[in-house]
């Protein structure tokens, strides 16, 4: 739900939203008249879009759509995948996947966060 959130309050509020940021968000390309991806246009923010690799796995043409609606819209966008993250993986307290393994990546978060951080500065600083 974050990622669409986020991506909705941009075009909302362009005069008010200078960057936003998505983990693992689900459900910013869908088929719907009122998909998020579809809103680029009215977004002024620069964005920051890190998809799960289990995500891309699920929905491999989502990254592509983002890239060319934010490329189309000149929205300054970086889209990047975690091949070898799960959904959830910047979540410190997420539980265990079935098999014992966890889901939470500690370095691949902190590389997120990392990677925010640095949104942050050059869009807001």
């Amino acid at each position: 739900m974050g990622g669409p959130l986020m991506i909705r309050t941009a075009a909302a509020i362009p005069e008010r939203v200078g960057a936003g940021a998505s983990f693992h968000g689900g459900g910013l390309v869908t088929e719907k008249p009122d998909s998020p991806h579809l809103l680029a246009a009215s977004i002024k923010a620069r964005l920051y879009i890190a998809v799960a690799g289990n995500d891309d796995q699920r929905q491999p043409d989502a990254k592509d759509k983002l890239r060319e609606a934010f490329a189309a819209a000149k929205v300054p966008a970086e889209i990047e995948v975690y091949p070898r993250d799960q959904h959830g993986w910047c979540v410190a307290d997420m539980p265990m996947q079935a098999d014992g393994t966890p889901i939470y990546n500690k370095p691949d978060a902190e590389r997120a966060w990392i990677k925010l951080l640095g949104l942050y500065h050059s869009a807001l600083g």
